[in-house]
């Protein structure tokens, strides 16, 4: 029997121990800093009601007239900070131009009779309240209620929206749990001639059912409907697009990117794909690029082109906070918020700098300061390098039955190389793809080894020795997020609480038959540890690097209850992978901005956008513009193209390097007609392989400063060196400065 005396003892040491590790547990949470990820809701939907604003007075959306800017806050360099008390809003004053970028658009610009919009805002919400979707803004639900303030601070402004679904609730001193509200702070502060703006939200009336969905930020900023010849909007559509908006297109529908593709996890649609976070405004002889520095793993770039009158000029970001999905009846929804803070730079250009160009320009400068790109210049050698995809092995199908297909064995890949040394090609860069098990669809790298059926690593080793003796390099292509068979305990789970998974492109999808079947997502929590298994497990091999295959083209959340959200996975990817950076060359496919800094070369990079040219819509290099003369890039292989002969003039156009895709063992039964044997463009290759390495090698460390059509069809790139390269896509030849492009060809002038 225990005495009483002793029990109170025991109960008390207990007690302290359990109070301790209750503390202990308390703080390890509060320092990880890390939110619950999981999906918080399923919940059965028969009801979906939309609730909108409605604008009791459409001229809350605008500001009165340039003088309502009546208060300065802050100034910096050539731009000086206004605020419009009236609308809670604010402008940013161009000195050298006299420009006024407006957050809202000017009253006294609008014509006599002329329709209002009711959709500018500072701040628009899109926000989930139990099953109903509500849209809410800063004007007609903050402003209009008497629920909007602003403060100033040193350098800039603080502005301040409580924004409620009704005017009943705006007026509450105390809130029910149903009741639907929003504080949205937003801190604009000017510093170093560039305009911050860092966006916050909490929820105000402690709804638990209520979510911020999406957040759009400054919609009409810098909103115009003057347009004058050469004004336009600027949008991350792959390479890099502009709107012409003096030129007339009815047909013109609204654009959205998404920045760095869509997210697998939330099953959505994507009208583009965006590498870059950045988009851009030219309005007659001023400019402006904004940069999307906090939440562009979770931002959308946004544009529409006025086609009528009392529509304006935009492009505008949005931000996705809350992942929602709906599956029929079901309503899934994230536990956590993707971003706490939305934060972007404006940097803002006049004259001769306010080209698409310069606007590429002040972005480069940023994402160096940002420590996003590396300070680093690219090296020169002798020769240009020639990219080569070299696929090994591809699953097929026979019958009922899977085999691994070779196409390129280690000693073939040998083979070919030597023909192309033989034919002038003396700097190959090989990305090596389909080495590992389960071949072009390739198995956890963590645990994959070299196929025995290629050669095995002995004869890796000896291609290896060739390579290295010939002064080229050698990438193992690798997968460091996704397999093919998934894996054990450590897969990422979408919002719908299954294997997130994605299926990746790949040329060769049809001699597979079909085999490139969904790749299961990892568990980014575990990639530092698969770096890791990877360096141990390839230590003996021979090669120059690794080409990071998915990590530089998807990126994805993990709704697993130890999982990480998607701003989050862009961040950890980018840590995880720069040990293999040491003592390895790294290669990467795509190039998504957030995972750039130790990387080498990309290929694959986009050279085009996804959406078609048209006389309002062009392709420009504003990607190119950015990355020339930091890392050395390619764009998909040239002889997969549509059209061989105007991708060999993209390639010189845009300053990038050659690159194909060759298998030695033919893919089709019509050898003749096979884009990926080797034989069959090996003369082309190395042809323009010459012409390319007199025209651009010696310019790879140097930045490009312009780019512009000269006349129809005919481009002109220019370098800090003073080189220009002209290109003529056109049928005729061309006569510029003293010489001749000739037709469908291209001209270095120094």
């Amino acid at each position: 029997m225990i005495k009483n005396s002793n029990f109170k003892k025991i109960f008390a040491k207990t007690a302290s121990i359990i109070l301790c590790l209750c503390v202990l547990a308390s703080s390890l949470s509060a320092c990880s800093g890390r939110e619950e990820t999981g999906v918080k809701t399923v919940k059965s939907v028969t009801a979906r009601n939309t609730i909108t604003s409605n604008a009791s007075d459409a001229e809350i959306h605008y500001a009165k007239n340039a003088a309502a800017y009546s208060e300065k806050a802050a100034s910096s360099g050539l731009i000086e900070l206004y605020i419009d008390p009236a609308t809670n809003s604010f402008a940013v004053l161009e000195t050298s131009q006299e420009q006024l970028w407006s957050a809202l658009p000017l009253l006294d610009g609008v014509a006599s009779g002329e329709a209002l919009v009711n959709n500018a805002g500072t701040v628009l919400l899109k926000i989930i309240g139990g099953t109903d979707i509500y849209y809410l803004n800063s004007q007609d639900n903050s402003v209009a209620y008497g629920k909007a303030s602003y403060s100033l601070i040193d350098g800039g402004a603080v502005f301040t929206f409580d924004i409620f679904a009704d005017e009943k609730t705006a007026a509450k001193q105390s809130y029910e749990k149903t009741d639907i509200g929003f504080q949205i702070t937003l801190t604009v502060t000017l510093k170093d001639g560039s305009m911050n703006v860092a966006c916050t939200h909490s929820n105000i009336t402690g709804n638990p059912d209520a979510y911020i969905e999406d957040i759009e930020l400054l919609n009409y900023f810098g909103a115009y409907n003057d347009t004058k010849d050469g004004d336009f909007l600027l949008v991350p559509d792959g390479c890099g697009a502009i709107i012409k908006t003096s030129i007339y297109d009815e047909s013109f529908e609204s654009l959205s990117f998404d920045v760095y593709g869509a997210d697998p996890s939330t099953v959505s649609d994507s009208s583009g794909i965006a590498v870059v976070p950045a988009f851009g405004i030219k309005h007659g002889n001023a400019a402006f690029v904004s940069l999307i520095e906090k939440g562009d793993a979770v931002a959308s770039v946004n544009a529409e082109k006025a086609t009528a009158i009392g529509e304006y000029n935009i492009v505008y970001p949005s931000f996705n906070i809350t992942p929602v999905s709906y599956d029929g009846e079901a309503l899934y929804i994230s536990k956590s918020s993707t971003v706490s803070e939305i934060s972007l730079c404006y940097r803002f250009l006049s004259g001769g700098n306010a080209t698409y160009a310069g606007l590429a320009s002040a972005c480069r400068e940023q994402l160096i300061r940002n420590s996003v790109l590396s300070t680093k210049t690219v090296e020169v050698g002798s020769y240009m390098p020639f990219y080569l995809t070299l696929v090994g092995a591809a699953e097929k199908s026979f019958g009922p039955f899977d085999y691994l297909s070779s196409l390129t064995s280690f000693e073939q890949a040998k083979d070919m190389l030597t023909r192309m040394k033989n034919k002038g090609i003396n700097n190959v860069s090989i990305r090596y793809a389909g080495v590992f098990n389960g071949g072009l669809n390739s198995k956890d790298i963590a645990s994959s080894s070299i196929l025995s059926r290629l050669g095995g690593t002995e004869k890796l080793d000896e291609l290896y020795d060739y390579v290295s003796a010939q002064k080229m390099s050698l990438f193992l292509d690798i997968n460091l997020l996704s397999s093919a068979s998934g894996f054990t305990g450590a897969s990422a789970l979408n919002i719908r609480k299954s294997a997130a998974e994605y299926i990746p492109e790949s040329a060769l999808t049809d001699y597979m038959g079909g085999k490139m079947t969904g790749r299961q997502f990892r568990n980014i929590g575990k990639l530092k540890k698969v770096v890791s298994d990877v360096l141990s497990n390839t230590r003996y091999y021979g090669f120059s690097g690794y080409c990071l295959n998915d990590v530089g083209s998807v990126l994805y959340s993990d709704f697993s209850s130890n999982g990480i959200m998607r701003q989050g996975a862009a961040d950890a990817i980018s840590s995880a992978i720069a040990p293999l950076s040491t003592g390895h060359s790294i290669m990467a496919v795509t190039g998504n901005f957030y995972m750039l800094k130790n990387i080498d070369s990309v290929i694959n990079i986009p050279l085009e956008t996804s959406i078609a040219q048209s006389g309002a819509y062009l392709a420009v290099p504003f990607v190119q513009l950015i990355l020339h003369g930091i890392v050395d890039y390619a764009g998909s292989p040239i002889n997969t193209g549509i059209n061989l002969e105007e991708s060999l003039l993209k390639y010189i156009e845009f300053g990038a390097c050659p690159h194909f895709e060759w298998n030695y063992e033919p893919v089709t039964g019509q050898t003749e007609s096979d884009a990926f044997y080797y034989d069959n463009t090996i003369n082309v290759a190395a042809e323009f392989y010459t012409r390319a390495t007199e025209a651009l090698n010696d310019l790879r460390d140097a930045r490009i400063t312009d780019h512009y059509e000269v006349d129809d069809g005919i481009f002109c790139t220019e370098y800090d060196t003073g080189a220009r390269i002209y290109v003529n896509y056109t049928n005729n030849d061309y006569s510029t400065l003293g010489v001749v492009v000739e037709a469908r060809s291209f001209l270095r002038v120094n």
